[in-house]
């Protein structure tokens, strides 16, 4: 069993949203967790498509880049906005596989 302390508004606004969803806590609970899931995987699976972009227009795949990126590799100037877009996705991508991966 979990107990929870929450202040009063918080507490307020938890059973109004039990109220509001009809379920009970563990069934809330669950269903905010099978959402966030949801919400991980279609992230994942976006990111994952921008990657095959950059790996084609490119020529190698993500960890490589990202490897050589992290190490400084890349001075061009025209590629550095795709870089930093492409780094930035990858920071997110294994974010929400970190995530994904502790809720499962």
């Amino acid at each position: 069993m979990v107990t929870l302390n929450l202040d009063k508004q918080t507490e307020i606004q938890f059973n109004k949203l039990l109220k509001f969803s009809g379920m009970n806590f563990s069934t809330l609970i669950s269903s905010m967790m099978n959402y966030r899931i949801k919400e991980l995987n279609k992230g994942i699976r976006n990111i994952e498509l921008d990657f095959g972009n950059y790996e084609r227009k490119y020529k190698m795949k993500t960890t490589e880049f990202y490897k050589r990126y992290s190490k400084g590799d890349f001075e061009d100037e025209s590629e550095s906005n795709d870089f930093m877009i492409w780094s930035g996705e990858y920071e997110s991508y294994t974010e929400f596989q970190n995530e994904l991966n502790q809720l499962q």
